[in-house]
């Protein structure tokens, strides 16, 4: 498995109003830097402040983010990680208040840029930067097939199992993306294995086209799968889908035809043109 980069952006523009920083730093939980003033703009400072958006003034992985305005309203908030992927979020109360509507990661640094409008009309920004502790617990998931850029039998299931619970599916499930050459169209489904592990896999709607590419992209560094099991890190798979036996690491399969227990393996004839099958797994009830 590897992981895939993202690109790194960095806020541009200086700040010009002082952020103030209400969070309070709990045992391991958040690490913020001090921010930093321009010459004040028209008008008394707007004041800005950091906290989770439970309530609480202590910010942990796992929290939604707020940024609250004191003394004026938040034209625009940019909540970035290190590799430039945005925290989604928008603006409430009138603009004083921002929260975000994912989850904070864990062991990542974000930086906030927050611009603002006070009373007097007068514009300025705020800059500041919070760090998350890493996460208690973790997860883990094993790919199917596990060999990356291998050749499958048409036949094959592209599958998921996961080390820890998956409570939050849905979650997991929305940064998960299959695309193909062929635009197969599938959907996932969630199970257990024969060990009582969570499971997802993605069926394809109609049966696999010889030759097709598929590219799996799990982007799921950061994601809580349910009661704080965080992934830290992303997950790519390709692979293609047999084109015949000769291209095949499953050509031993090919042939057969299912004629009760065991499988016999069937004569020429039934072979495609120069001795190839149109597709291995393709069996009869012969």
């Amino acid at each position: 498995m590897s992981r895939s980069p993202f690109p790194r952006r960095r806020p541009t523009r200086p700040p010009r109003v002082a952020l103030a920083v209400v969070t309070v730093v709990g045992a391991g939980a958040l690490s913020a830097c001090a921010g930093f003033a321009a010459p004040a703009p028209v008008g008394d400072p707007v004041k800005v402040a950091l906290a989770a958006a439970g309530g609480t003034r202590t910010v942990q992985a796992g929290d939604k983010l707020k940024v609250t305005a004191e003394g004026g309203v938040l034209t625009e908030v940019t909540v970035t990680d290190p590799r430039g992927r945005r925290l989604p979020g928008g603006l409430g109360s009138g603009g004083t208040v921002w929260t975000s509507s994912a989850k904070i990661a864990p062991a990542t640094k974000y930086s906030v840029v927050a611009r603002t409008k006070s009373a007097e009309g007068g514009v300025g920004a705020a800059k500041e930067s919070l760090t998350t502790a890493r996460a208690a617990r973790l997860n883990t998931l094993v790919l199917d097939p596990g060999v990356q850029d291998g050749v499958v039998a048409v036949d094959r299931l592209l599958t998921l199992t996961f080390d820890q619970p998956v409570t939050d599916r849905a979650a997991v499930e929305r940064h998960l993306s299959v695309t193909t050459n062929s635009r197969t169209t599938g959907s996932w489904d969630w199970a257990k294995d024969r060990n009582g592990m969570d499971q997802v896999t993605w069926r394809a709607a109609q049966h696999w086209k010889p030759g097709t590419e598929v590219t799996l992209r799990a982007e799921l560094d950061g994601v809580d799968s349910g009661g704080g099991r965080f992934f830290t890190g992303d997950y790519d798979l390709n692979f293609t889908i047999s084109r015949s036996c000769t291209d095949s690491d499953m050509g031993r399969v090919c042939g057969k035809v299912h004629v009760g227990d065991p499988a016999g393996v069937t004569a020429s004839s039934v072979r495609g043109k120069d001795d190839h099958t149109t597709g291995i797994g393709d069996w009869n009830d012969g």
